[in-house]
């Protein structure tokens, strides 16, 4: 799966979370989002401007920043922190939008096919090995049964969207993959997405060793960093 095949967060979910990352990524905020970074980028791989996969890792970055992450001082996200402050002030349309980005999941995905009824995507989250229904679009037609790859699964309005963000693994490592979620799947959700970041710091050396044997780098004992 191609970075050029990803889909976007349609223009109209973004009208309601672009007041929230403008927000939480200038002014007093501009330096927790480079420490954030930091962060990210620790745990998932240092990407570069030139890697196929940066622009992609970015947008995986900006929705773990504006969804997960916990602002120091207050134990809240961007997103939660945001909904905190403004819903007395929110219609019940907007109310019920808001509140509803603060339940995004973020995951290892399999797409199991495309739904019978009203189209979309017929996806199995393999954490908790809940199936969901995503608005598909015709930037979706590059995705194939049985693909694995992290993304993160927006609701708005009744229905699901991805996010921008995706990050797909080797077929040939599921095996692995499903190996080290069983040992998680129980645990809290920061050990999940420690998880998630492991295998997409995997992902980016893979690209960057395509001469080693996947087998090689897809390991917690694999030698080669980034």
């Amino acid at each position: 799966m191609s970075a050029s095949k990803a889909a976007h967060i349609p223009s109209q979910v973004m009208k309601f979370l672009d007041p929230v990352v403008e927000e939480f990524t200038t002014g007093e905020y501009y330096r927790e989002v480079y420490a954030a970074k930091q962060e990210f980028f620790d745990k998932a791989g240092i990407v570069y401007e030139d890697d196929p996969e940066y622009e992609q890792r970015m947008s995986i970055f900006m929705d773990w920043y504006i969804f997960e992450r916990d602002l120091p001082g207050v134990d809240l996200s961007p997103i939660k922190l945001f909904f905190r402050k403004n819903k007395e002030n929110f219609g019940t349309e907007d109310l019920t939008i808001y509140r509803d980005f603060c339940t995004t999941v973020h995951s290892i995905f399999r797409l199991r096919g495309r739904a019978w009824f009203g189209g979309g995507l017929k996806v199995e989250d393999l954490f908790s090995k809940k199936s969901y229904i995503v608005v598909e679009t015709d930037i979706h037609q590059g995705f194939a049964r049985g693909d694995l790859f992290e993304a993160r699964l927006v609701p708005f309005k009744g229905q699901y969207e991805f996010s921008k963000g995706f990050c797909f693994h080797p077929i040939e490592m599921e095996s692995f993959i499903l190996g080290e979620i069983k040992k998680v799947r129980y645990q809290d959700k920061g050990r999940q997405t420690k998880l998630i970041l492991q295998l997409s710091a995997m992902k980016l050396r893979h690209l960057r060793f395509q001469h080693i044997d996947v087998k090689h780098i897809y390991s917690f004992d694999s030698k080669f960093g980034d």
